[in-house]
């Protein structure tokens, strides 16, 4: 590989290290809002759920799976 070549994949390494960690952040801020959520909605008379607790459910799994893509990329 050649000197420049390996300079920029060392940089886009770098970024896409910090990506990860900018998307693991946001899993987390999304996990601790769905707690939050779930407490707050957490009613025993309505078992049909809560749509926006689903969505933000759904937002986590989707940010979980873009970090786990990013993070193969970065390897």
């Amino acid at each position: 590989m050649s000197r420049d070549l390996s300079a920029h994949t060392a940089s886009t390494k770098a970024e896409l290290g910090a990506i990860g960690s900018v998307l693991d952040q946001c899993r987390e801020r999304l996990s601790a809002l769905a707690v939050s959520r779930g407490l707050a909605v957490n009613d025993p008379d309505d078992p049909t759920g809560d749509d926006l607790l689903t969505a933000i459910y759904e937002a986590e799994r989707g940010v979980s799976a873009a970090a786990r893509l990013v993070e193969r990329a970065a390897r």
